[in-house]
């Protein structure tokens, strides 16, 4: 990393120190990876495997969980989702995995309602409780209606939540497990996973709010395909490498699945609706699109 990229690096960093942040960044090049941090340090242990609760980023990984099982011929992406499994019978069928991945299926944010949340503020782990059976009755009570062909873009944890659910009831096999099986373990994310295990605790970076005050981590239930992983910048830069290689040259199931990830399926107009973009989808399902070369 030159001076410059460790300015840029650092100046990114800047707004996120404080005496109870601990910040790390990396930077790739065609050299070995370069770790540099600040604030408050984790000590005995370089930053570079330093464990942060990496929250939405998560939802990247369920993605590619999503398109690795389409490579696997075990999920539809376009099929109605109550096809994964007779307990999604009273998902509407324009809801698949498809939209719920691009956040168009029409689900709110949250599984509590907007105005409720503010009368009476969520918990400070929020989704500790929601368990699958919460999720199956939310959904039985639901009187959502269909986005209609140009769907509105509307950010939903709760349908995150609801694909890896999904995922795992196709698969019988709960999300976290799914996920670790299929894709973070033969990335050799070995820091990266919805728990800590004794060796990796004094390495977690406790989480603080903007004031500094220690907060509770986050723990899930049917949600955990939301925002359940923690990771390290280790585990992060070799994520960032592997997709770097398998977008330029795709050799394995997985590396053509991340390479599906990272294809458009709706763009974004103004004021927020959503217009599928047939081509760009047919041609990545082809293996032809961009630069994922079949």
């Amino acid at each position: 990393m030159n001076t410059k990229q460790r300015s840029i690096l650092q100046s990114m960093m800047h707004p996120y120190q404080g005496k109870a942040h601990a910040v790390a960044a990396f930077g790739l090049s065609h050299g070995p990876v370069d770790f540099i941090s600040a604030g408050r340090q984790i000590a005995g242990t370089p930053s570079a495997d330093w464990i942060f609760e990496i929250g939405s980023i998560t939802k990247v990984f369920t993605a590619i969980l999503l398109c690795l099982l389409e490579e696997e011929g075990q999920v539809d992406p376009r099929a109605p989702l109550r096809e994964m499994s007779d307990l999604l019978a009273d998902v509407p069928d324009h809801i698949t995995p498809e939209r719920l991945s691009a956040h168009v299926s029409g689900l709110p944010r949250l599984h509590v309602p907007v105005w409720k949340a503010l009368i009476h503020p969520l918990p400070a782990d929020p989704y500790a409780a929601f368990s699958r059976a919460d999720l199956l009755d939310w959904l039985h009570h639901w009187r959502g209606t269909a986005p209609g062909a140009k769907p509105r873009h509307r950010y939903s944890n709760l349908g995150m939540g609801l694909l890896g659910e999904a995922m795992a009831l196709r698969m019988n096999t709960p999300f976290v497990d799914l996920l670790a099986n299929k894709v973070l373990m033969p990335l050799g994310m070995g820091d990266t996973g919805a728990q800590l295990d004794p060796d990796q605790q004094p390495r977690f970076a406790a989480p603080h709010n903007t004031k500094g005050q220690p907060v509770p981590a986050w723990s899930f239930q049917a949600m955990a395909a939301a925002g359940c992983l923690r990771s390290s910048p280790r585990d992060l830069a070799r994520f960032s490498q592997q997709v770097i290689r398998a977008v330029n040259a795709p050799e394995t199931t997985l590396d053509r699945a991340i390479c599906r990830s990272t294809q458009p399926i709706f763009g974004l107009s103004p004021g927020g609706r959503s217009a599928m973009r047939g081509l760009d989808v047919d041609a990545a399902r082809s293996g032809t699109a961009g630069l994922c070369p079949s």
